[in-house]
């Protein structure tokens, strides 16, 4: 996987398109990181009855992100088989997302709708709902003792170590 391990450098320009560009990066380089290293026994993972596993909060994720992608796409991907593949493909549906819409003038932008909603209810809807979830992850993974990697979310650089 090569999306993510570093944030993206941020658009040269503050625009429409810029912004969401760099929420996307945003969340593609925090899931990356909540996601890296964990072990087979940490995807069962929950904190108590009634909490999604690590591998249900992925698979929402992975929803969210598609439902987005359907709706600036018209297409959908498969789902995962296996939680590898889900990480990856996670990334790669984020990433991918990225290059769309920044490559999309603002007026197009405008014209994008996610269930008869316009542009902003991706934003307020299952982008910052994935964001949480990668919090989840991070803080579920810290719970089963394998604690997140030490990526710097503020500049967006892999672990020194």
């Amino acid at each position: 996987m090569t999306h993510y391990h570093e944030i993206p450098d941020y658009p040269e320009e503050m625009s429409a398109k810029g912004i969401i560009m760099r929420l996307l990066d945003g969340l593609g380089f925090r899931f990356y990181w909540a996601t890296e290293g964990l072990r087979e026994s940490d995807y069962s993972f929950t904190p108590g009855e009634g909490c999604k596993s690590i591998v249900e909060l992925m698979g929402h994720i992975y929803g969210l992100m598609n439902w987005v992608n359907l709706s600036v796409t018209g297409e959908g991907y498969k789902e995962p088989e296996t939680p590898h593949e889900g990480r990856a493909l996670i990334v790669e549906i984020i990433y991918n997302l990225r290059n769309i819409l920044g490559n999309m003038s603002d007026k197009e932008l405008s014209k994008i709708k996610i269930q008869d909603k316009p542009f902003w209810n991706i934003i307020n809807g299952p982008i910052s709902d994935a964001l949480t979830h990668v919090g989840q992850i991070n803080s579920f993974r810290r719970l089963a003792g394998n604690c997140v990697p030490g990526a710097n979310v503020f500049t967006g650089t892999p672990p020194s170590n």
